[in-house]
């Protein structure tokens, strides 16, 4: 049966839309908002594209001769941005919270809601933010201890750029609030929204230099970088949509430079899929380190210097410090079952609509219910952690 005209036309402009969404390609004009609560939820609109675009990009993987997703790494990703997405159902943004408190009670001046001149001072605001935070969270041993999350992924694929750390908008709040003096919440939501889509699709081993906007723009080279961890790319390429920053501020580094492919994953790799560990095994680490040091000053260090300090080196430590990489490298994946993993890709499945249904629905349930709903979740997710890895709590906690 043939479609209307104008529902063909609807379908074409959705997915026109949301493509636009994902490279920041967006009128101004439609995404600027008198208040907050007008603001769309544009993170959950993208989800359909994004499910097309790991299906697009597990296609040019095959098509350059490498191998798909590895299911237990993506499940955990996933899991990861579960995790993050539980905190928001309770409380939508902490960043925007905060911004709010700032601009009632302290604005300098207001800045008109549904001016073009507002719209680009906060999309050059936030990015300047976003660089900021970012870099105090690889510099800065504590705030480290909840990125790192981000980071631990070996695969470097969009989906990886779920792997949030659950607690990064309670460290990244401070880098946007001089904007919170005269530019209204409502756009700054929109902007914060904005750049996290745009930095999905750079995630990606599938896409290679984008020529002369490789100079203006963050591009998916240039994040493969940041998150490499060779020698020469640690700490490196801290943008969000613009690279510029980095070039103004000292840590570019282009990738192709070191004579060696580029290695993901955290320097010391962290051998597991529970999404608690992931989280939070870096603050035992500190924690270990502030007990053993001999006096305040080391344990001051160990806290907010860089996670490669100790005693007697720089802030930020030495890049001889950072292991060298041996090729090729061997990925922690241990082997299980096969009747183990059907179950866990299933048992993924379900949970991944529970949340889906959950999410979409979450306006018209109490909040009794939504806690109950994020402990369901993350016990669920818990527990398909460990049976990724094999672990035998895992199936206990399954069977309890």
């Amino acid at each position: 049966m043939d479609w209307p005209i104008d529902q063909l036309y609807g379908l074409l402009n959705y997915i026109y839309q949301r493509i636009g969404y994902l490279f920041y390609l967006v009128d101004p004009r439609q995404c600027m908002f008198e208040h907050v609560y007008q603001v769309p939820r544009y993170v959950e609109e993208m989800f359909p594209v994004f499910i097309a675009l790991a299906i697009a990009e597990n296609g040019l993987r095959l098509v350059k001769g490498k191998p798909i997703y590895r299911f237990n790494d993506t499940i955990a990703s996933v899991g990861q941005g579960i995790f993050q997405e539980c905190v928001r159902l309770k409380l939508r943004s902490f960043e925007v919270l905060v911004y709010c408190m700032v601009w009632d009670n302290y604005r300098l001046l207001s800045m008109p809601w549904d001016s073009l001149t507002t719209w680009l001072l906060c999309f050059l605001g936030v990015d300047l933010g976003f660089y900021i935070f970012h870099r105090i969270s690889h510099e800065v041993n504590i705030i480290w201890a909840v990125h790192q999350a981000h980071h631990s992924a070996e695969d470097f694929t969009m989906i990886s750029a779920l792997r949030q750390a659950v607690l990064q908008p309670f460290t990244a709040w401070f880098a946007y609030l001089p904007m919170a003096l005269f530019i209204p919440p409502s756009i700054f939501l929109t902007h914060l929204q904005l750049s996290e889509i745009y930095m999905i699709w750079i995630h990606t081993e599938a896409i290679g230099s984008l020529g002369p906007l490789e100079w203006l723009l963050n591009t998916p080279s240039h994040h493969r970088v940041h998150h490499g961890r060779n020698r020469p790319y640690i700490d490196k390429n801290y943008g969000g949509t613009l690279i510029i920053w980095d070039r103004l501020f000292g840590t570019f580094q282009s990738e192709d430079t070191v004579g060696e492919p580029v290695v993901y994953g955290l320097v010391h790799p962290v051998q597991s899929y529970n999404p608690f560990y992931l989280q939070f095994h870096h603050w035992i680490r500190i924690g270990q380190s502030v007990f053993r040091a001999e006096n305040w000053s080391n344990r001051f260090g160990h806290l907010f210097y860089g996670p490669g300090w100790s005693p007697g080196k720089p802030r930020l430590g030495l890049a001889t410090d950072v292991p060298l990489i041996d090729h090729p490298v061997e990925y922690w994946s241990p082997a299980i079952p096969f009747w183990q993993n059907v179950y866990t890709i299933v048992h993924f499945l379900l949970i991944l609509g529970y949340y889906y249904t959950v999410a979409d629905g979450h306006r018209q349930l109490s909040q009794q219910t939504i806690s109950y709903c994020i402990v369901v979740l993350l016990v669920s997710l818990t527990t398909i952690g460990l049976l990724l890895e094999n672990s035998r709590f895992g199936l206990h906690l399954e069977l309890d």
